[in-house]
């Protein structure tokens, strides 16, 4: 794909030079949209307002789907297979979170600024860089700000999206607000456990030593610890979250953790669930307690090659943009797609850090670069031949 003479097409030409005019613009819409609260499962009110963008910029099909999701889809010109453009919601910031944007210089101050609201608000003046400029595209564009990516979200929104239109699309491009150099085709496949452990508990003077649920949980955590598993293909566990107990003189009767495991190899992350659950079961067992197992994430891990045709095409657009490229797994809506077995990249819209924390930032300068990032990439797959 012949990305510099695409940018050279008279209306991607106004599109792009669009873009620039209007850098501004992006910069407002993204503080509109960073200061609507939107934790994963409380979505709806950044949903609505996305909602009423797509409808005012004139997507067909504007809805807010079973999932949540607000989308809307662009026709194209020929009816052929289309591509999905895609930006999550939700921030892992409760309700309550002071989300107020404060500006120094260059530089956008919040929580959840880069992850992800740049990459919705990017989305919103994507479609409107289009509409202004007359881009036709062979196939339809389908525009889905979705649910559900962040924490326990079990990528929600983005499941329900690809799975109505994996027989309808080519590709997913998913967009995240960070590393804009970057170009993920690898997934990170992930499975998360709630392990609940009950014993019979009672008072820690008079009914000791009655098994303990905390102990019993103590024990596996401790197990869990020592596994060892592989560096390549990379690997990886955490227990992130424990709770249990009532009071300091009460042998617990209860107690819980949430477990992560992770991957980039179908067969390596099943054989460390394999091998951790033995472990949790070994441990109640043993602690003459019980263990409760729920499933609470599973994201599929998954990958299209290097030289795979859309992501040769991205590498394209990133060349004649002046991007530097470099590619890495992670683990973000892409997962879903891949999933499924259509094939897609996760791209970024700008610089900055702090991500999941309270002084997240983005650099502006880089935005208006990152919008055309996608708008030329989703395009030049819209029209990329089978």
């Amino acid at each position: 794909m012949d990305a510099a003479r695409l940018m050279q097409t008279p209306a991607v030409a106004k599109a792009l030079a669009w873009v620039d005019a209007h850098a501004a613009q992006v910069v407002e819409e993204a503080v509109r949209i960073c200061e609507i609260p939107a934790p994963t499962f409380e979505e709806a009110e950044r949903a609505a307002y996305v909602k009423e963008r797509f409808a005012r910029l004139g997507l067909c099909d504007v809805a807010i789907d079973a999932a949540g999701n607000a989308r809307g889809r662009r026709p194209g010109a020929l009816g052929g297979p289309g591509v999905v453009v895609g930006a999550h919601l939700d921030t892992v910031f409760p309700q309550g979170t002071d989300l107020r944007v404060r500006r120094e210089g260059t530089r956008l101050h919040a929580p959840g600024i880069g992850d992800n609201s740049v990459a919705v608000a990017s989305l919103l003046c994507l479609v409107e860089a289009l509409n202004v400029s007359g881009v036709e595209t062979p196939g339809d564009l389908y525009f889905a700000c979705n649910t559900g990516e962040e924490g326990l979200g079990d990528l929600k929104g983005m499941k329900h999206v690809v799975g109505e239109l994996k027989s309808t699309v080519r590709a997913l491009v998913a967009v995240e607000g960070l590393k804009q150099n970057r170009i993920i085709h690898i997934a990170v496949g992930s499975r998360r456990y709630k392990v609940t452990f009950t014993a019979r508990g009672g008072h820690s003077w008079g009914h000791f030593p009655s098994p303990s649920a905390i102990h019993i949980m103590g024990r596996a955590i401790a197990d869990l610890s020592r596994l060892e598993v592989p560096s390549d293909p990379k690997t990886t566990y955490n227990v992130g979250v424990v709770r249990g107990g009532t009071t300091v003189n009460t042998i617990a009767s209860e107690a819980e953790m949430l477990v992560d495991m992770r991957s980039v190899d179908i067969a390596s992350l099943a054989n460390l669930e394999r091998r951790m659950l033995e472990i949790i079961r070994q441990a109640a067992a043993e602690g003459d307690g019980q263990a409760r197992l729920d499933l609470v994430g599973d994201r599929p891990a998954g990958s299209i090659p290097a030289d795979h045709p859309v992501v040769e095409t991205c590498k394209a657009v990133h060349r004649a943009l002046g991007i530097q490229t470099y590619c890495e797994a992670s683990s973000t809506d892409l997962n879903a797609a891949l999933g499924v077995g259509l094939p897609g990249v996760c791209l970024s819209i700008t610089e900055g850090a702090n991500e999941h924390r309270l002084d997240e930032y983005i650099e502006t300068g880089p935005i208006p670069t990152g919008i055309k990032n996608i708008l030329l990439a989703a395009v030049a797959l819209a029209g990329l031949q089978s």
